[in-house]
């Protein structure tokens, strides 16, 4: 048995029948299954919806990992696909890229909304389809995505996502196909749909609207914001139920979900009956959205730190939660879950960390510890399962992972802190979580390891390169070793944002500063082995970004391995995983 024997579940939805679909890679890579049937459809599904009358589910699919994501409405009695859009070079959204958040469909099933950027690679265009076929009602400049139609199926909501910590909402008249911003500019602020009110009179969101943290609130087609909720910690989700009798919402802290509900109008109470987890993620991330079944119940997709991420039915009224699957049955009952702890970094931030205890560490036999970076990077460090966690714990290796700036679900400022200054104060940042280990007393701070994926992959490379001290080992998954070149080299519809997020290559003090910030300009202060995995066909950062980090430091007599996975993107398959997961911890293993 290894700790990669489990299944991934990533996207879950609640048909009308009480069909229940989901998205797992149990045959290898993510497909649709129905009530524990599997559906298979061409490439790796991303998002699965049902149809408002139960006789289709509607699939996103990534046929080769390049992200030319297609559309199709799959009828699961008897596997057929209609293909809605399957076209060699042209990427289809149904919400935001990479969540589950919002509804595809009009109530009566007769609409369908999707973005593509057929018409230009570069950004997405808002589409409806009927009876009749597709037409485009938003022309976009930059990324519109459709959120969801009015109940009364005349307002189409549409987010414009130019940074991930910058929206606008537009309504879209379905008669005369005219678009009106509904959110007034007035400097970067989240506005993150939840659903339309039974009345088709505006929306519930979670936004920053005056504020730094998200609060959730409900915003009128007049745009006059009623606030609902406002902790100091950022409301990242919630669920309206069909009647609009009930909200349900979960706010971030530290990772895990706080789960609420209320009647119309009355007091929040806690859903009950749930392990305590991550249920919520701005956007729906990774599939923790909440949705509202047809009978009132709140569909969860719980994931945990020390078990598999499943689905569970909670009964609001009973206070009790039914578990609907067993992803993780193969997987070991001893499972470890963390600790936050705080660092302090240069600027005096306090950067929260999960730190993970291996069972066999001890003041008397301290254990090595990997710091593992996570991407985005705008993402966060969640108390959810990671094979490679648990089986670095496994081998006796304890493992940090900082929340440094950049990080969501800490405030509007503390997210945006990064933009134009990648590898400035998260690498401090970074370098105090490090130092953090010193005070641990069953950590043994001189045995260091560094990893990351993606963005988090830049991280470990500058980690590396720029505090070289520090580490025995570094692994970078898919990560990024130049900065200008991979600005440059961005996917299409990431360019717009590109030099506000990162910077600009042809301002000469932008040039300077990514330069000098970048790993491979500074291959020369690596003093540990480094391991480079990527897939091959990765649009979002592509492999020759490891191929040439990798090839300096051999030029330089130091040591390193490079490892491409073929066939895939930014994500592996299930074999590809394990395969990783086996090479990382045995790299590690063998270094500290």
């Amino acid at each position: 048995m290894t700790l990669t024997d489990f299944e991934r579940v990533t996207d879950a939805a609640h048909g009308p029948g009480g069909a229940l679909a989901w998205i797992s890679d149990a045959t290898g890579r993510p497909q649709p299954w129905v009530d524990g049937r599997h559906v298979p459809v061409a490439g790796s599904a991303r998002r699965c919806a049902w149809r408002p009358d139960g006789a289709r589910l509607l699939v996103l699919t990534d046929p080769d990992g390049r992200e030319d994501h297609w559309l199709g409405e799959l009828d699961p009695a008897t596997g057929e696909v209609e293909w809605v859009v399957a076209e060699q070079g042209v990427r289809c959204e149904i919400g935001v890229p990479y969540g589950s958040a919002g509804d595809p469909y009009s109530a009566d099933g007769a609409l369908l909304a999707y973005a593509s950027n057929a018409r230009d690679v570069e950004v997405f265009d808002v589409l409806v389809r009927d009876a009749n076929g597709s037409r485009i009602v938003l022309r976009g400049d930059d990324r519109y995505l459709p959120m969801g139609f009015s109940p009364d199926s005349r307002l189409l909501l549409v987010v414009k996502l130019h940074q991930n910590t910058e929206h606008e909402l537009f309504v879209v008249d379905l008669a005369t196909d005219t678009a009106r911003r509904l959110t007034e500019p007035g400097g970067p602020a989240k506005w993150e749909p939840v659903a339309w009110l039974p009345d088709s009179s505006g929306i519930v969101v979670c936004t920053t609207h005056g504020r730094d943290s998200v609060g959730l609130a409900t915003l009128s087609l007049t745009g006059e914001v009623t606030w609902l909720d406002t902790p100091e910690s950022d409301v990242e989700g919630g669920a309206l139920s069909r009647d609009g009798a009930r909200l349900a919402w979960g706010r971030n802290e530290d990772g895990w979900t706080r789960l609420l509900w209320s009647e119309r109008g009355g007091e929040p109470r806690e859903v009950a009956g749930l392990p305590r987890g991550l249920a919520v993620c701005e956007w729906g991330l990774g599939g923790h959205v909440l949705r509202f079944t047809h009978d009132g119940r709140l569909l969860v997709v719980l994931a945990r730190a020390d078990a598999a991420t499943e689905l569970y039915l909670a009964d609001l009224d009973a206070g009790t939660a039914e578990r609907l699957t067993d992803f993780g049955a193969r997987l070991p009952d001893d499972l470890v879950a963390p600790t936050v702890v705080h660092a302090t970094s240069a600027d005096g931030l306090a950067v929260p960390c999960l730190l993970y205890r291996p069972p066999s560490a001890s003041p008397d036999a301290p254990a090595p510890v990997v710091m593992t970076v996570h991407g985005g990077p705008e993402s966060q460090a969640y108390p959810e399962y990671d094979p490679m966690v648990q089986e670095l714990l496994a081998a006796g290796i304890g493992v940090i992972a900082p929340n440094f700036r950049g990080s969501s679900g800490y405030g509007l400022r503390r997210q945006r802190a990064i933009y134009r200054d990648w590898g400035g104060g998260d690498l401090a940042d970074l370098a105090a979580a490090a130092d953090l280990l010193a005070d641990v007393d069953w950590a043994d701070g001189t045995r260091l390891g560094v990893h990351g994926a993606s963005y988090g992959g830049f991280a470990a490379l500058s980690c590396a390169s720029r505090l070289p001290d520090r580490w025995r080992a570094a692994v970078s998954e898919c990560g990024t070793s130049d900065l200008v070149t991979d600005v440059l080299d961005l996917p299409p519809t990431w360019r717009k944002r590109s030099k506000e997020w990162i910077g600009d290559p042809d301002d000469p003090a932008d040039l300077a500063r990514l330069t000098e910030r970048s790993p491979l300009g500074n291959a020369h202060r690596v003093r540990v082995p480094v391991l480079f995995l990527h897939g091959e066909n990765d649009t979002r950062v592509k492999p020759e970004e490891s191929e040439r980090m990798y090839r300096r430091l051999r030029e330089l007599g130091k040591p390193a391995r490079l490892e491409l996975h073929p066939g895939v993107g930014h994500e592996v398959d299930r074999e590809g995983w394990a395969a990783a997961v086996e090479l990382i911890v045995g790299w590690f293993t063998a270094h500290l």
